[in-house]
């Protein structure tokens, strides 16, 4: 239920985005089958660009609020009570707030999935009493209307109507107004109109907490009789009786909400509809605003690559990683192909301060430092930073490249980092500072120049990474803070 509740948050907010763009720039103009198309559109497109699989770089505020959702459990116990009596105070504390909030999404959630049930179950009442009526009338002939129309007779009926291929129509109607009755009618179901509302009544229902959900449908059926009151005029019908009609009508009862009425939408609207002047050809070039706004949406419903974290072959969470001492860290290891990230860590604690760091003697300014420079929040934090924000080069997938890229940076005195450059691999010295473990057989046409390229996008997106990362709390020699060099081993790995 999670997953459909973080779904329904992208609809909906891709839904308003549009929407809202449409009735800033085309909701007065006069383009009516082309006001028509784009709420049609915007009814198709909201609930499917959710479902485009695009990835972000760097998490957004609106993807880390999604995925606290979506972490919510909403089934079975939020918390679970200690056994141990010595349990931490502040553990239990943050587990008992954390446990609250989790309820109240719960609760917000549970209210969201009955007033569906609820709105789907109103609409499905509603198409069984419209069944009812066209149960209950007579189908009568009539010179104007097609014989793929059911022109339906029913005696009690004082507002005339239409649904699908069906027109209803009172007797009062059929001998005093029925050219103009039927000229109306017969637009609506010559358009399709009914299938635009049974769209907009599905997104009405399953977004019904969304205002703008309501205020698109009213937009459309407006849009509706703009096009039929276009239709009846052309046919031949003065204004000025068109218009008494219409506020003769404008007093009677509406039928059901999901047929096409004479006298539905706004009737001081439609009189002002009638009496404006054509909208300039150049106002279709607001259309092209659609595109920016597709582009935000898309950047709405994208979402960020999460890794998972193992520790020594273990699923851990962020807790977990927290409590790891950051001497024992020995290296971390990406995994592309598996959205995995590796974390080793050596079997006895090394005094090396964290980061797995590389002092050389002749480096005197960062010599023999007392405690190596360390990322804000710690080594869980940086791990964390790097399974969010590493990314596999595409050049390097398609050359087969993976392997340990070992990094070099300087942590200068007031934290910032500098001369960050990915060690080439020294076989004469005794050590590799880039390995590449292999390349599979199979891409045998993969030539030595390609191998290369991939290598070097290994390289390049190591640095960028190490870049991207904020200000480091410096390395300090007596209290002092000194700069520091760091290496930093990361290993691409393909399937």
């Amino acid at each position: 239920m999670a997953a459909f509740i973080v779904y329904a948050i992208r609809w909906a907010v891709t839904l308003t985005l549009l929407y809202s763009l449409y009735r800033l720039l085309l909701r007065r103009e006069t383009f009516h089958r082309l006001n028509r198309a784009v709420l049609l559109m915007i009814l198709l497109v909201s609930p499917l660009l959710p479902l485009v699989p695009l990835h972000t770089d760097r998490p957004t505020a609106m993807d880390a609020v999604l995925t606290r959702i979506a972490d919510t459990r909403m089934e079975g116990p939020l918390m679970s009570l200690p056994s141990d009596e010595n349990v931490d105070g502040n553990a239990l504390t943050a587990q008992e707030d954390e446990a609250t909030s989790g309820l109240w999404l719960r609760y917000c959630a549970y209210i969201y999935m009955i007033g569906i049930a609820v709105a789907l179950a109103t609409y499905v009442f509603r198409l069984l009493s419209l069944m009812r009526f066209i149960g209950r009338g007579r189908r009568i002939a009539h010179p104007m209307v097609p014989s793929n129309i059911h022109l339906m007779l029913d005696m009690k009926m004082t507002q005339p109507s239409s649904w699908m291929h069906w027109i209803f129509i009172g007797p009062i109607d059929l001998k005093q107004n029925a050219e103009t009755v039927l000229l109306h009618e017969m637009a609506h179901v010559r358009m399709g109109h009914s299938w635009d509302v049974m769209l907009s009544d599905l997104t009405c229902c399953l977004l019904w907490c969304l205002p703008f959900a309501w205020m698109l449908r009213q937009d459309l059926v407006d849009v509706h009789e703009f096009q039929a009151d276009e239709a009846v005029l052309q046919g031949g019908v003065t204004l000025e009786d068109y218009e008494h009609l219409l506020v003769r009508k404008a007093v009677q009862t509406q039928v059901l909400p999901i047929m096409n009425t004479l006298r539905r939408g706004a009737v001081k609207k439609r009189f002002a509809m009638m009496y404006c002047s054509r909208s300039s050809r150049w106002s279709r070039l607001k259309l092209l605003c659609l595109v920016p706004a597709l582009a935000a949406c898309l950047w709405v419903s994208a979402k960020s690559e999460e890794y998972e974290m193992y520790l020594n072959g273990e699923l851990v969470t962020q807790e977990k990683l927290q409590t790891i001492d950051a001497n024992i860290i020995e290296r971390v290891d990406v995994i592309h192909s598996q959205k995995k990230v590796l974390i080793e860590t050596v079997s006895e604690p090394v005094d090396t301060g964290g980061l797995l760091p590389e002092i050389t003697p002749e480096d005197t300014n960062f010599d023999n430092v007392e405690q190596m420079p360390q990322f804000p929040g710690g080594e869980a934090a940086m791990y964390q930073y790097i399974s969010q924000h590493i990314r596999y080069p595409n050049i390097a997938i398609e050359n087969d490249a993976e392997g340990t890229v070992n990094v070099e940076f300087f942590v200068e005195e007031n934290g910032s980092i500098t001369n960050v450059k990915a060690l080439e691999s020294s076989p004469a010295s005794g050590k590799s500072d880039i390995v590449v473990t292999a390349y599979r057989q199979e891409n045998s046409n993969i030539s030595a120049l390609d191998k290369d390229e991939g290598n070097r996008a290994l390289q390049e997106s190591s640095e960028e990474l190490i870049r991207g990362m904020p200000p480091f709390e410096p390395g300090r020699k007596q209290g002092k803070a000194v700069r520091t060099k760091v290496i930093l081993p990361i290993t691409y790995q393909l399937n």
